[in-house]
């Protein structure tokens, strides 16, 4: 008999897993339930917002759907350039208020579950291995309003 994982099962294997990525000096950490996808993207195809927030780098279409782009590196405040072949991790609706937006890192790193992962990191303190957990609260409210 082959055993079958229902949604809720899948669910609850995926509240269990983080996805781990590299953004500079730091490891950010995603919750699996929050990634739709890890896409590779060309510097080329996105469309510049020149008059919003520098966190909002620009859009992408990929998919049929518009996707907002933000630069990790600018959210934890560290230099980093943009480099021709760009690594996003989409956010699904599981992100709440931050869903359906793309985040630019250097790199994924792989997948990790919370008994492997420091506990303070779930604490919402940053760690002596400058690993972060992404929060909504890390992204401005404010970053969708056009600025003059």
């Amino acid at each position: 008999m082959i055993a079958t994982q229902t949604p809720s099962t899948v669910q609850t294997v995926l509240a269990d897993r983080f996805i781990l990525t590299e953004v500079e000096r730091f490891t950010l950490v995603f919750p699996a339930v929050w990634v739709a996808q890890i896409m590779r993207i060309d510097r080329s195809q996105i469309l510049d917002l020149p008059f919003y927030d520098p966190l909002l780098t620009g859009i992408v279409h990929h998919n049929g759907q518009i996707i907002p782009l933000i630069v990790a590196a600018r959210l934890l405040k560290v230099k980093n350039a943009i480099k021709e072949r760009l690594v996003i991790v989409k956010l699904n609706e599981s992100a709440g208020s931050i869903a359906n937006i793309g985040l630019v890192v250097d790199r994924a790193i792989g997948s990790s579950t919370r008994l492997d992962l420091p506990p303070d990191l779930f604490a919402g303190t940053t760690t002596a291995s400058q690993m972060l957990m992404m929060r909504p609260d890390l992204i401005p409210s404010d970053l969708w309003q056009p600025q003059s």
